[in-house]
């Protein structure tokens, strides 16, 4: 595994301070066991520093891709079965944070065998791919899986995972997320709560003419966090005009000129649809 030496390094180098105290301060222990893309011989403590940054990057806990010990979790079936246990603390729960016991070396759970796919991408963007471009990347500026990852397990765009809501259960469904994810996440880089976001995602939703009540809906929440958006009331009057719905068409135009009474292109729009005797 000596090949990876090298773009290991920058690999590591988000954790390089913790790893040193770990390193100065933290308990030895075994060497780690089964390492596959990681060198054999890199030390317990530098490992240990490593997959905490990977729990932090991606919100997650050591069991989200190891499994607990086999014999650990049968002491705690029988702790747990026994009468005398009833009051007891059950056995077997020592992991981090009174999690499950854990085996760090079994490779029992898809999400480990992801990783380390993960982990040799991760190595070759910043080995093999950013060197050709020419330009300097310092240890704070290469790719880890923070980059993509952002505190979520699956890292997504806020317009995907709208748009699978819209089509699994519809735009009331799509809107219950939303609200679900900006309390959870506002504030983070998890997901793009920016104005541009949601327009562009309802917009996208408009082109699809079974998609337009949806794309009306989520241009409509929009305008509940940005309520002066002309690019997203300008997509409402053109969404709600495809839809034959002239009136709102008409009021989102207003709107948008309120905002901005000098727009010669809504002044245009608003000309070309508006009732005749209006």
């Amino acid at each position: 595994m000596r090949q990876f030496r090298p773009t290991l390094l920058a690999l590591l180098v988000a954790i390089a301070a913790p790893a040193t105290l770990l390193a100065q301060g933290g308990r030895g222990g075994e060497p780690p066991k089964n390492l596959q893309v990681l060198p054999k011989d890199m030390p317990r403590n530098q490992v240990t520093a490593l997959m905490r940054t990977f729990t932090m990057s991606l919100g997650v806990r050591c069991e989200h891709c190891h499994t607990e010990d086999p014999a650990a979790a049968a002491a705690a079936a029988a702790a747990a079965a026994a009468p005398a246990a009833a009051n007891a603390p059950a056995a077997g729960r020592g992991g981090r944070g009174g999690g499950p016991q854990l085996d760090y070396s079994l490779d029992d759970k898809e999400t480990k065998k992801i990783a380390r796919e993960m982990m040799k991408m991760v190595m070759d963007i910043n080995g093999k791919y950013l060197p050709t471009t020419g330009r300097t990347f310092t240890d704070l500026t290469r790719v880890s899986c923070e980059t993509c990852h952002h505190g979520l397990a699956k890292p997504r765009t806020l317009r995907a995972a709208m748009t699978e809501a819209v089509q699994a259960k519809g735009a009331d469904s799509a809107v219950a997320l939303y609200r679900a994810l900006r309390l959870r996440y506002y504030g983070s880089a998890a997901y793009d709560f920016s104005e541009p976001s949601l327009n562009e995602t309802g917009n996208q939703m408009g082109q699809v003419p079974d998609n337009r009540r949806a794309a009306i809906a989520i241009l409509k929440l929009n305008l509940e966090f940005f309520p002066q958006s002309v690019p997203t009331l300008t997509n409402l009057a053109n969404i709600s005009v495809a839809m034959g719905d002239t009136a709102g068409a008409v009021a989102a135009i207003n709107q948008a000129l309120a905002a901005q009474p000098d727009n010669n292109q809504l002044k245009n729009l608003l000309q070309r649809i508006k009732p005749s005797g209006h």
